[in-house]
């Protein structure tokens, strides 16, 4: 494996980079468009009023400080002076109410569900922005670092063309956007904070796996994100070097409770101990993860130390379905056959293989990516499904809205899971990871949803670039130089 440290020595500034990106943004306007791949950009081109940091941590964006009420639904921001947009305009309070305020009244923006929980947001005063929520929301400022900050004259103008000439306040400005190839980002002078290092960054597209490894080889990209297999390739290269990091990605066998077999608790109870990790993480993912028992990785928000992970014990998965009353119901198995992570196919035959041999009858069901994630976010699923999940803000809440509080892949509906939902949204600090460890809990004894490994990354790099892996995989590209050699 490579080593988790910064690719080169000292940064230096100026020169160019080029970022592998798996997948195109179908969007890059703040507004309408929330995405893992748009957040590459958006971090380069928009700031927003916290900044969330490549190692999970909050600190002050277009926002120099903040304040709270006690119960979190009221929430106050001072925002710095001397911020600029790229067009030279100076950003005004305004902006901020438009910018939410536009995304709480557009039905077809992804972001909206994200901000749902303000009641009002208003200015008070020429640098202070106040935000009403309906409920006491202690990941406000997780939930703010992901919003990009658009400038009203300019949105209104531009209207559905402004994601194809976007102005932000961001350590970049925008060059250009050669669709299905790449985007490129130029670094912006004025910029009110730390200036970027790099002159010039550009996004590209590349979605085969084998592809950005010899990318990131003969020189014509600089980074890319990779799989295991694809380590030892990196390793034997003199121009590239493998950095592994850890990652917030959480890899699940989603459990539709309420369909046929699956409604036995005694049989979901098997599922977990049936599936032998430690295996499958030795030979198919050649070690790039770690068994886990809850579904948040390591450094984001709501995960507990020393969780327990299930223990492989067929014998016992075996008892567990005899006296469930199993009659051999056929239970299928979703996952993506294509457009996911190359070791999906192999990964979900594997579990397959663990589930029959304690005498259960799985079909497995393979489909492309997209028609796979859509079948999931229209609660749709007929049986179990391999999923993922990686909350871009850095916290446990989302995991659980989706997962267990009446999100699509919930099928339990649980009065239980919903109030504790809403106790870890009014709670903080250690009350609050209090409240999360009763809802893993609840989920490890009813079995929802299967906790199976946090992935760890591997991101082939070139040895010019200095850089830091960030947990959550997406790109910042104001943290980039060329090192010194």
């Amino acid at each position: 494996m490579g080593n988790a440290v910064n690719a080169g020595g000292d940064g230096a500034s100026g020169g160019s980079a080029v970022l592998a990106m798996p997948s195109e943004p179908s969007n890059v306007d703040p507004i309408m468009t929330r995405s893992l791949s748009a957040w590459n950009i958006y971090y380069a081109v928009f700031d927003g009023l916290t900044r969330l940091e490549g190692d999970g941590s909050i600190s002050p964006g277009l926002a120099e400080s903040w304040t709270s009420n006690d119960t979190q639904d009221v929430w106050e921001f001072t925002i710095r002076d001397g911020v600029t947009f790229h067009d030279g305009t100076a950003l005004e309070i305004s902006d901020i109410v438009y910018t939410y305020e536009k995304i709480l009244a557009t039905d077809t923006s992804t972001n909206k569900v994200a901000i749902a929980m303000v009641d009002s947001v208003e200015a008070e005063g020429d640098n202070v922005v106040r935000f009403t929520l309906k409920n006491p929301f202690a990941a406000w400022l997780s939930q703010v670092a992901t919003i990009g900050i658009v400038p009203e004259k300019s949105y209104e103008e531009k209207g559905d063309q402004f994601a194809e000439d976007p102005i932000g306040t961001g350590p970049f400005k925008f060059e250009s956007w050669n669709h299905g190839v790449d985007y490129t980002v130029e670094r912006y002078d004025d910029y009110w904070g730390e200036p970027a290092q790099l002159d010039k960054v550009t996004f590209k597209f590349v979605g085969a796996a084998d592809a950005r490894t010899t990318g990131v080889e003969s020189g014509t990209l600089d980074t890319a994100l990779i799989p295991a297999s694809q380590v030892p390739v990196v390793e034997s290269s003199n121009s590239a070097t493998v950095i592994d990091a850890v990652s917030n990605k959480v890899a699940l066998l989603g459990v539709n409770t309420t369909a046929g077999a699956l409604q036995n608790l005694k049989l979901r109870q098997a599922l977990p101990i049936a599936i032998n990790r430690e295996q499958i993480i030795t030979e198919l993912l050649d070690g790039y993860g770690t068994q886990t028992g809850q579904p948040v990785a390591k450094g984001v928000t709501g995960y507990i130390e020393d969780y327990p992970v299930p223990t492989y014990d067929r014998g016992a998965a075996k008892k567990l379905i005899e006296e469930s009353g199993y009659d051999g119901e056929q239970i299928s198995f979703q996952y993506a056959s294509s457009g996911g992570d190359p070791t999906d196919p192999l990964v979900a035959q594997a579990i397959a293989s663990d589930l029959e041999a304690v005498g259960l009858n799985i079909k497995l069901v393979g489909a492309e990516q997209e028609s796979q994630s859509l079948t999931i976010a229209n609660h749709q699923v007929a049986g179990l499904y391999l999923n993922f999940w990686s909350p871009s803000s850095m916290d446990g809440d989302v995991v659980v809205s989706q997962l267990l509080a009446g999100g699509p892949e919930d099928y339990a509906r649980s009065p239980v899971t919903a109030k504790l939902y809403l106790d870890q949204q009014a709670a903080s600090g250690d009350e609050r990871i209090a409240v999360y460890q009763k809802i893993w809990e609840w989920n490890t004894e009813n079995v929802s949803n299967i906790p199976l490994w946090q992935i760890k990354n591997a991101f082939a790099s070139s040895k010019s670039l200095k850089w830091t892996p960030p947990v959550d995989g997406i790109y910042r590209a104001y943290d980039y130089s060329q090192t010194n050699r």
